[in-house]
């Protein structure tokens, strides 16, 4: 990276006026009871646009076409989750990203939230992807997962690949969607972690951290794969936040849809909370 990157880098990511900015044009309320209908991956994407490494993968996982869209969701979880070692961030368009991801060369939990996204969208299954995090600005962490829509269960179940794991009602053993997983942890709960391949996180403890009463989640929406591939490719030599910064310009990006909390109040300081940007691109 050269130093003018570096400098521009720290100053857009550093920079907490720019930093509160990003997430207002990205953000938006949504009411819970609303969200079923809001962030599926399906409803925005092209079978025709995938990648052919995706279909050249899929058939190597071997899901039975008698499976239901949970059990192959879990193999394909599974297949992912055994091939891929993780690492650092990628920040690549999908081709690359799986690409590399399998050789070794890194993925953390938005990558494979992202390959995930495709692998059950090719296979049938419904499936959106969700963020959580502490804060906007200083975040402790920020974290991606999925969620499933399973015609057996007849509701939507959270699904962590990164971590390899499911959430459960402890009592009544019953598999938490997204909302109903940090409304019971809102509630004080008990909420089990069920692990569901060989895999097993390094910091179990982390898991607690991440999912908890006072993390905010969040939907992603009108995320269009074959747009973020062409922007990923097109301005390839330019470092990812830049071409971030160009797909937001461009008005061809995803939402960030919060659900269970206003983003304004929970998130923005005070002197922000009225702020209204979309006029301006």
């Amino acid at each position: 990276m050269n130093p003018f990157s570096g400098t521009l880098r720290r100053i857009i990511f550093r920079h907490p006026l720019l930093y509160y900015i990003r997430y207002i044009l990205l953000s938006k309320n949504c009411k819970v009871n609303s969200v079923d209908g809001v962030g599926c991956f399906n409803d925005v994407n092209n079978i025709d646009d995938v990648p052919k490494i995706y279909f050249e993968i899929n058939s190597k996982i071997g899901l039975s076409p008698d499976a239901d869209e949970l059990e192959k969701a879990l193999a394909i979880g599974t297949y992912l989750r055994m091939n891929i070692k993780g690492g650092h961030g990628l920040g690549l368009s999908s081709e690359e990203t799986l690409t590399k991801m399998l050789a070794g060369n890194g993925g953390v939990c938005s990558d494979f939230s992202q390959i995930f996204n495709i692998f059950c969208f090719i296979n049938g299954i419904k499936v959106k992807e969700w963020g959580c995090i502490d804060r906007f600005y200083k975040s402790q962490f920020g974290h991606s997962f999925n969620e499933i829509y399973s015609q057996k269960e007849q509701k939507w179940i959270a699904i962590d690949i990164h971590k390899s794991i499911l959430f459960r009602d402890a009592e009544a053993k019953t598999l938490l969607s997204s909302v109903e997983l940090f409304g019971h942890l809102r509630k004080n709960k008990k909420v089990e972690h069920v692990f569901f391949s060989g895999y097993m996180p390094e910091e179990i403890g982390r898991i607690s951290y991440v999912y908890s009463k006072s993390t905010i989640p969040f939907v992603i929406s009108n995320y269009r794969n074959n747009v973020n591939d062409y922007f990923m490719n097109r301005f390839r030599k330019y470092p990812p936040f830049i071409i971030n910064a160009i797909i937001i310009v461009f008005r061809k990006n995803h939402d960030f849809i919060f659900v269970m909390d206003n983003y304004k109040t929970k998130l923005l300081p005070k002197s922000m909370q009225n702020l209204k940007l979309t006029s301006f691109f």
